[in-house]
């Protein structure tokens, strides 16, 4: 899979085509970053974009003063970037796309749902394991276990 940024305000100066990201990428003012945008309300290293689990896109802020913004709600945590999302950084407001393999410049028209979950897949675990006890009374009540 295939990721870009686009800047969504044609008019900021910034390259139209976008930058296509090569994963794990931090974002900032630095110019030695995979995305540099100079611009006074980035910090040097302001955020960074990671592979998901599910080869979905992740950004996680990388404690900017000004903060990173994902639908204008503000991160906190890492964060799933779905096709289509604004990802704000600073004052910059981007807009992401997934692209296709094996045309990187074509957008991907149809993507399985993207999910934000993080967990580690289920692991079979074998019947044997699994048992029945009968569970008995106690033979002394809850009070008299603290006296021994």
């Amino acid at each position: 899979m295939a990721f870009r940024l686009v800047p969504v305000d044609l008019e900021s100066g910034l390259n139209p085509q976008g930058w296509a990201l090569s994963l794990p990428a931090t974002v900032g003012r630095s110019s030695d970053l995979a995305v540099c945008i100079d611009d006074d309300s980035i910090s040097r290293s302001h955020c960074q974009l990671i592979q998901g689990p599910d080869e979905c896109l992740q950004v996680r802020d990388l404690g900017s003063l000004n903060g990173t913004y994902v639908n204008g709600e503000r991160i906190r945590h890492i964060h799933s970037l779905a096709p289509g999302d604004t990802l704000q950084i600073g004052s910059v407001n981007l807009r992401v796309e997934y692209l296709s393999d094996t045309n990187p410049g074509m957008p991907l028209s149809r993507l399985k749902k993207v999910s934000t979950a993080t967990t580690q897949p289920m692991k079979t675990i074998p019947k044997e394991t699994f048992t029945m006890h009968v569970v008995e009374e106690p033979t002394r009540k809850w009070w008299e276990f603290w006296k021994s």
